[in-house]
């Protein structure tokens, strides 16, 4: 019996995506900011997804926000109130780049991402610190022998 999450909106817009031609699991996992393992059991409802013990309440923002759509604003306003639905990765394009000093139309449309309600939710990962797992650190005795001492990793 399938989990209940694979019958959501946020999980077809994520199995779509997954079945692109150009789609690796490993880059969809990096856009997203989980691992590729989380994306794999999620996908395959395998390990603690698949038997209901994990939540996908934090995947599932993730998708939402990373490839899902947006009614943007801004260009509903330019466009006299007819809405203007943009991508995610459209939205996090306009919104968290430098400023556009080129152009003022540009300038008014990057303006205007500052003070968006979709802002904060369309921005980019934050990449994860490296966590570095236990290493080799070779001590010198008095007598001149060295010793090889393995650390465990900080968990």
């Amino acid at each position: 019996m399938k989990p209940s999450y694979m019958q959501e909106p946020w999980f077809a817009l994520l199995q779509e995506r997954a079945q692109r031609p150009e789609s690796v699991r490993a880059h969809m996992a990096k856009q997203l900011g989980i691992s590729a393992a989380a994306l794999s059991q999620v996908l395959n409802a395998s390990g603690c997804y698949g038997n209901g013990t994990a939540s996908t309440g934090r995947i599932a923002e993730k998708v939402i926000h990373t490839f899902g759509l947006y009614t943007c604003p801004h260009l509903t306003a330019e466009a006299s109130g007819d809405d203007q639905v943009i991508t995610a990765e459209q939205c996090r394009a306009f919104a968290h780049r430098e400023a556009p000093t080129s152009s003022p139309r540009e300038m008014q449309h990057w303006q205007a991402c500052l003070q968006c309600p979709h802002r904060e939710a369309s921005a980019p990962p934050v990449p994860r610190a490296l966590q570095p797992r236990g290493g080799r650190k070779v001590i010198p005795l008095v007598n001149g022998n060295a010793q090889e001492v393995r650390h465990a990793s900080p968990r």
